[in-house]
């Protein structure tokens, strides 16, 4: 994947190095939960999902310039949230950033620089967002980024054994140019 910046971030792969940034910002009950998994009790737990960000090469390690250090992981998954939504190409992008750095706009920076290069050099037609019905703040990211709510599902979070009501929104190619013309 290609590294992205913004004006505080850094968008890149993961390294095995980053083990103990991934622990810390995902062992915090509240993060992972927001996303349909449990946070992290122990170091290998995070090891193992490390390696499968390594392996999968499609989510990246938001990092902060400052200081170097991974507070949060976006993915662009090769896939579509909605089964009946016919595309060429399609992402699904996701994101968790840690307890500490929440309300301070860097989901939102994080998720417009994956969505321009989503577009512009992914060539996407369609790119996802989703959200459990009470995230409210990934929500407000999903808005402030510009996308359309498509839709109600169902979520079922087998890693903690509960369902959610999953709210779908979608970009388009044309949605995005429409966005970048303002």
């Amino acid at each position: 994947m290609k590294t992205l910046k913004t004006d505080r971030l850094i968008l890149r792969d993961w390294k095995k190095n980053d083990l103990d940034d991934l622990f810390e910002y995902a062992s915090v009950e509240g993060v992972g939960e927001m996303a349909g998994w449990s946070h992290h009790t122990d170091k290998e737990v995070s090891k193992g999902i490390l390696q499968s960000f390594i392996d999968g090469g499609d989510v990246y390690a938001i990092v902060l310039k400052e200081n170097k250090k991974v507070i949060g992981s976006l993915g662009l998954h090769d896939k579509s949230a909605d089964a009946n939504f016919k595309a060429k190409t399609q992402r699904e992008m996701g994101y968790v950033i840690g307890k500490d750095y929440w309300g301070q706009g860097l989901a939102t920076e994080a998720a417009q620089v994956a969505i321009k290069y989503a577009f512009e050099k992914l060539r996407v037609d369609v790119l996802w967002c989703c959200h459990f019905a009470e995230n409210m703040q990934s929500k407000r990211v999903i808005q402030k980024c510009g996308f359309a709510f498509h839709g109600k599902g169902i979520f079922e979070a087998k890693l903690i054994n509960k369902t959610f009501d999953d709210m779908k929104y979608i970009m388009t190619k044309n949605d995005y140019k429409a966005l970048t013309e303002k």
